[in-house]
């Protein structure tokens, strides 16, 4: 964790207790995560993430549980994406506010 930045713990913490849950989609973690953060950088929302699939898949093997994990590995690249394009449109991008905004805006998925 960045010294003196946003507190990654807990974003990592929610993220494994969410992809954990039986019916929850990956999809909405994200989202979950966005709204209930708005603060936090963008980019600590693709490290929190990154910890939790990570960290799921190396504890858990039900294969139901590995594949959410995956799941989240996919939505942590597409997150990826919208940062890059969010850049290239020279769009602000440094918060989950950002982010959220952007799908408001240009790309629904994480909104569905």
């Amino acid at each position: 964790m960045c010294v003196g930045v946003f507190d990654e713990e807990v974003l990592i913490e929610f993220a494994i207790e969410a992809l954990l849950k039986d019916e929850q989609d990956p999809r909405a973690i994200v989202l979950a995560m966005v709204q209930t953060w708005p603060e936090a950088p963008s980019l600590s929302l693709l490290y929190a993430l990154s910890m939790a699939a990570s960290g799921v898949e190396r504890m858990i093997s039900a294969k139901s549980t590995t594949c959410k994990a995956q799941d989240l590995w996919r939505m942590i690249g597409l997150i990826g994406v919208d940062l890059y394009m969010m850049q290239c449109l020279n769009l602000t991008h440094q918060t989950a506010a950002d982010l959220h905004g952007f799908w408001r805006m240009h790309d629904p998925f994480f909104l569905n």
